[in-house]
């Protein structure tokens, strides 16, 4: 069975990143090494696909660029005394026109959210007289 992580301020489990893809693609967001020289970021499940949070404390919103290219998710932030780029490989399964990104309180949430065909549905079961 997945380790499962806990929040530590006790809320919702959830399932490592890398024990759903199998690998973990936000690796890179943490410096590569995992030594804690990047940024921390949180990764959490939601229904419609996943939120990235990363601190950018500092930064205001125009100096906080997002692009995608070939699958690859980039952030860069410039700002007149410091910089930093963090990018990660999007698994086929994130709708790469529906991401976005908004910045509050130093904080940079990324939505990735599934393609239509990658979502679970429910089916109703209808009865037939």
């Amino acid at each position: 069975m997945a380790d499962l992580l806990t929040r530590p301020n006790g809320g919702s489990r959830r399932l490592a990143v890398s024990d759903l893809f199998g690998f973990d693609p936000f690796r890179a967001f943490l410096g590569g090494t995992g030594n804690g020289s990047g940024l921390a970021l949180e990764v959490q499940k939601t229904d419609d696909g996943w939120t990235v949070e990363l601190p950018v404390p500092g930064y205001r919103p125009d100096q906080i660029e997002v692009t995608v290219e070939d699958r690859v998710l980039t952030v860069t932030g410039t700002s007149e005394r410091r910089s930093f780029q963090r990018s990660i490989f999007l698994p086929e399964e994130i709708d790469t026109a529906a991401i976005d990104a908004k910045v509050e309180h130093g904080l940079l949430a990324l939505g990735l959210h599934l393609q239509a065909k990658a979502r679970p549905r429910k089916i109703d079961v209808q009865v037939v007289n």
